[in-house]
């Protein structure tokens, strides 16, 4: 697979091959810079197959290129890949689709390399991580040694997602330009039984579609309880419920949290549109229901509320 960044010029096809949901992520949100946020639609492989291709096939009211973007297309079926891929052999030219999944076919590359671009966003050796988060702790004013981001390593593990989070935790809680020590890890991550959550919650209440999922289902591949997932997100956005009319020091109070995470439930409140909030949190009402009676597996319940509440505004896509 290619490992250079895509090039300059508009192609018909991307795939973008990765299993860490923040690379992945990143690579779209290049892709996508500066779009104009009515030429692009997002799906994942909970929704209908025949609405992806509907969206791929159908042309624009307004002459301009459509962006499509296909996620965890390794996820679909035998014979919807195979469509995807006779797609991929012969595109419309007027569409922009982009594929990600966390593995693909050699027939779904080959295809891809032969009218688009691959991109390969695999984690890399673990010296490559640790010079990444040397980067990630600079860009927050922190001063971080070797001891430092393998210490943080071993608390969050290797999932850059979780990684981002924590550094921007540590952000938080420490004065900047102030040097991280282990033992500062240590004490602000032992016990804590949500660390590897910190990406998923934060991808759901910033709205940050593509990296909820596919930190969803890396979650949920790596044997975490569906109830207790849906359960910590729904308690969080009680939390935003609560923090959207007040101020941080308000909500620090009343819900007896650290300062800092009292600010981030403030901005994230924030970012949401008047009365989206409580919409939210009806569609977790609901989709609690739906798992109590058993309605469909828990695992899809939970896909689609985080399909619902995650979606993008415009203003992230633009």
């Amino acid at each position: 697979m290619s490992t250079a960044t895509a090039p300059k010029e508009f192609l018909p096809v991307y795939l973008i091959v990765g299993d860490d949901p923040h690379l992945t992520s990143e690579a779209l949100e290049k892709l996508v810079e500066g779009k104009d946020n009515s030429s692009i639609n997002e799906f994942g492989a909970t929704e209908e197959f025949d609405s992806i291709v509907q969206a791929i096939v159908t042309p624009s009211m307004f002459g301009d290129r459509r962006t499509i973007v296909v996620h965890d297309v390794d996820r679909f079926a035998a014979e919807h890949q195979r469509q995807l891929i006779a797609y991929l052999e012969s595109p419309v030219p007027d569409a922009t689709l982009i594929l990600i999944g966390a593995k693909m076919s050699s027939q779904m590359l080959a295809a891809g390399r032969k009218s688009g671009h691959v991109l390969d966003v695999a984690k890399g050796k673990r010296s490559d991580l640790l010079l990444w988060l040397k980067h990630e702790f600079s860009a927050k004013g922190l001063d971080a040694g070797g001891d430092a981001t393998n210490a943080l390593l071993e608390a969050v593990g290797e999932q850059r997602l979780a990684l981002s989070q924590a550094v921007d935790e540590l952000s938080l809680a420490m004065p900047r330009g102030g040097r991280v020590t282990p033992k500062q890890i240590v004490r602000q991550f032992q016990s804590r039984s949500d660390v590897k959550l910190f990406g998923f919650i934060d991808a759901v209440a910033e709205r940050h579609q593509s990296v909820a999922l596919e930190t969803l289902h890396y979650l949920m591949g790596q044997g975490e309880s569906v109830n207790m997932l849906f359960w910590t997100l729904t308690r969080h956005f009680r939390m935003l419920l609560i923090a959207a009319e007040s101020s941080a020091v308000e909500v620090g109070r009343e819900l007896g949290i650290q300062p800092w995470r009292a600010e981030k439930l403030v901005r994230q409140a924030r970012g949401f549109k008047r009365g989206a909030l409580l919409e939210a949190y009806q569609l977790l009402a609901e989709a609690d229901v739906k798992i109590k009676k058993s309605e469909e597996p828990e695992s899809l319940t939970l896909e689609r509320v985080v399909v619902a509440i995650s979606r993008p505004t415009p203003r992230q896509r633009s």
